[in-house]
């Protein structure tokens, strides 16, 4: 009975998460031309040559994520900005956080992702933080994106664990979701 109550609460946590961060449209802000970066044309039939600081997949996004800069204290990966938060709180309570800046705690699709938030865990000098799965009636991630990409650790019984962890060495595994850990947080900048 205390699982299912459990549960029920954990549930109605994500929800009302979820129902707080739907995106809002907004008109785009004018940029002003001292902000934009110039991308130069490349010819293909030439040898790719990178830049400092230029990564090949960002000449992949559409040209809305190039120029977007994160805020100050938060890393730019993909089209999302990212940032860590090491003062520890329970898994709703660090969800919570993340949405008051209109975030949310990650969802991982590859390894490439997951080496990310693995190196900025490591990076703070922690070893764990909170991530966005948990279980209900399945695995999900916050953001209600497809959680197709499995890179346990270690996993427990998910009536008494249902929330997901990052390990800084090696995959992620399930916890008690009132544990306290450190967590990152997520915006997407292809939803500003």
């Amino acid at each position: 009975m205390k699982t299912i109550l459990l549960l029920t609460v954990l549930f109605s946590v994500v929800l009302s998460i979820m129902a707080a961060a739907v995106p809002v449209e907004a008109e785009p802000a004018p940029v002003e031309v001292g902000e934009e970066k110039l991308v130069e044309e490349v010819d293909p039939m030439e040898p790719e040559v990178e830049e400092p600081g230029v990564f090949v997949e960002e000449m992949n996004l559409a040209p809305e994520a190039r120029f977007y800069t994160c805020p100050t204290g938060w890393n730019r990966y993909k089209n999302g900005c990212y940032q860590f938060v090491s003062s520890t709180r329970t898994w709703t309570s660090a969800a919570s956080y993340c949405n008051s800046f209109g975030a949310s705690l990650p969802s991982v699709h590859d390894l490439f992702e997951y080496s990310f938030l693995q190196d900025l865990t490591l990076k703070a000098g922690q070893s764990t933080c909170w991530i966005g799965g948990f279980y209900f009636q399945g695995w999900r991630w916050l953001d209600q994106s497809t959680y197709s990409y499995q890179n346990w650790n270690s996993q427990l019984s998910v009536t008494s664990y249902p929330c997901v962890y990052l390990n800084g060495r090696a995959g992620w595994s399930n916890s008690n979701c009132a544990s306290a850990r450190p967590f990152i947080c997520i915006k997407r900048s292809d939803i500003c």
